[in-house]
């Protein structure tokens, strides 16, 4: 699944979607606007499921993948670019 398909069909919200959603909508502005508002979207995580492990999402590509790191305090870059379809219990906190 594309990455902007998850984020215009924000699914119910039982397992963290409509969160997952509005972090991947931010973190697919053009660079320009996301370096002109990074001070308000940096505070912003998100983690996920993935592979029976838990990962930080940094970003999803225009290709339509996300992007995940092993290492949670890492907030940008990717250990792993997957489908978000096989990606589960978004939440906002690493565990």
């Amino acid at each position: 699944m594309h990455v902007d398909t998850f984020i215009d069909d924000r699914g119910n919200d039982t397992s963290g979607s409509k969160y997952a959603a509005w972090f991947l909508l931010l973190h697919r502005l053009p660079s320009m606007m996301a370096l002109e508002f990074s001070e308000w979207i940096d505070p912003f995580k998100l983690f996920c499921t993935y592979g029976g492990a838990r990962y930080r999402v940094t970003g999803a590509s225009r290709l339509g993948d996300v992007w995940l790191r092993t290492d949670h305090k890492k907030s940008s870059g990717y250990d792993r670019r997957v489908d978000i379809a096989d990606c589960s219990d978004w939440s906002d906190k690493p565990c």
